[in-house]
């Protein structure tokens, strides 16, 4: 005997078209690429973030160095490396923006040196550098040991306070505003200012000024 055919309707048989599978894949396409959009932008933001705050670092980390360099000038001129005195503290050298003595230079490893120290501060192709001597009185073989600050410095100034309150651009002083160094030129060359301000223009963070008394 012949089995009868049996038919199945339509319903049973039916399946995605191309059209829908196709609005299923944009679909999905869509969602991934928002979300790959989302979170490159995350990353993005994040390594900013970093950048800016790495950057802050180094600059409150700088701050902090010409703080402790500036409160603890003292009045000690010394003997450049052709012998002649140069100021405890001047704005006149041929290479550097600012050069001084401080004092507190702390040697843990009891070395044979001073505990003051010479410093100076140069601004070489938009890096503020210092510069430092293991000794006071410099021969012609004595070699600074450097530290680059902060980069993308596009701009530095030191002003200075005499003890009447007036603002200089440059120390010592070119006229004599020291009161006594009339009297004896060493008191000059030992002078220190009352104040000092510093100002820096940074590409990332703009200007930035700091006082020091």
């Amino acid at each position: 005997m012949n089995r009868p055919l049996t038919y199945h309707s339509k319903k049973d048989n039916s399946g995605f078209t191309l059209l829908e599978v196709l609005i299923a894949v944009g679909i999905t396409a869509m969602i991934g690429l928002g979300s790959w959009q989302l979170l490159n932008s995350a990353i993005k933001s994040s390594e900013h973030t970093q950048k800016k705050l790495e950057e802050l670092k180094a600059l409150q980390k700088a701050v902090l160095i010409l703080s402790r360099d500036f409160q603890q000038v003292i009045p000690r001129s010394i003997r450049d490396e052709y012998g002649d005195y140069v100021p405890a503290m001047h704005t006149k050298g041929q290479f550097f923006k600012l050069e001084l003595t401080r004092a507190g230079w702390r040697n843990p490893l009891d070395d044979p040196r001073s505990g003051l120290q010479r410093v100076a501060y140069e601004l070489n192709q938009g890096e503020l550098v210092r510069h430092y001597w293991n000794v006071l009185d410099r021969s012609q073989d004595s070699q600074s040991i450097t530290r680059t600050l902060l980069k993308d410095v596009e701009e530095l100034s030191v002003r200075f306070m005499n003890s009447e309150g007036a603002w200089l651009d440059e120390w010592p002083p070119v006229s004599d505003d020291t009161g006594e160094g009339a009297t004896d030129p060493r008191i000059k060359e030992n002078a220190i200012p009352a104040a000092i301000k510093l100002t820096l223009t940074l590409k990332q963070f703009g200007t930035v000024s700091k006082l020091f008394d």
